[in-house]
Order: C-alpha cells, then sequence, then structure tokens
C-alpha cells in the first residue's frame, strides 16, 4: 500500500527496502561452469554493483506480475492466496473511485466477479 518493497540482500548483509519506483532490474543468466542457468529476473542493488534473482524463469510473466501486485490501483493478481482479500480490496478501490493504474500495463486485470466490472464501470472507473 506504501509502494515500497523489501528484497534480500546477499549473503547475510542487511535486505534492502526501497520505493518500487526506483528499482532498477535487469534479467541475468548465472554461469556455473559450463551449465548456465535460464535467464532470471534480477533486482539490482542500490549498491550499484550486486543484484538479487526473483521469482521464478519466466521473466516478462514475473515482471509483469510483480507490477500488477505492486500497483494498489488494480485489482489483485490471480490466485488463492489473495482469495480471502479481493472483495476488501475491490470496495478500497471503488471507495477511491477506480484511480488509473500506476504503472502502465498491457496485462488484463479483470474484478473478481461480473457484478464488480460492472460496478466499476457504473461510477466510471478507467
Amino acid at each position: 500500500m506504501n509502494g515500497m518493497i523489501t528484497f534480500p540482500n546477499y549473503f547475510y548483509f542487511k535486505p534492502f527496502t526501497m520505493p518500487f519506483e526506483d528499482c532498477l532490474v535487469a534479467w541475468s543468466v548465472k554461469n556455473s561452469g559450463a551449465s548456465p542457468t535460464a535467464p532470471r529476473l534480477s533486482l539490482l542493488h542500490p549498491n550499484g554493483f550486486t543484484s538479487t534473482d526473483v521469482m521464478g524463469a519466466d521473466i516478462l510473466e514475473d515482471w509483469c506480475f510483480m507490477n500488477w501486485y505492486m500497483d494498489k490501483n488494480r485489482p489483485l493478481p490471480p490466485g488463492t492466496a489473495f482469495d480471502e482479500y479481493r472483495e476488501q480490496d475491490f470496495e478500497r478501490r471503488k471507495a477511491e473511485g477506480f484511480p488509473k493504474p500506476l504503472f502502465p500495463g498491457t496485462f488484463h486485470t479483470p474484478e473478481r466477479t461480473p457484478s464488480q466490472h460492472r460496478q466499476r464501470k457504473e461510477i466510471g472507473g478507467w
């Protein structure tokens, strides 16, 4: 809700917490001798020379999910982990007049139910 993200540091150093909009991301391939890993999404540390790989092996899907999750103006991402919060999240966004997304994206973000989708349109949401 406050736009901050926390991700691990390397070894045993303190994790980094910073505004999501200031994150620098890249894809990386780790080379373990003759068998390099698949490309992964990496968050670059503020120190400028280290990074932390995050999430799975589908870089575009992972980045879209991260943007979707961090954008408080979009419905929660799919998956059962968020189901118990969907109604409350919808009501919060409804009370705010369904503001436009914070981050641009082309991924479809459906509402929880068709009636919620209609309510958003009736109020004049994006």
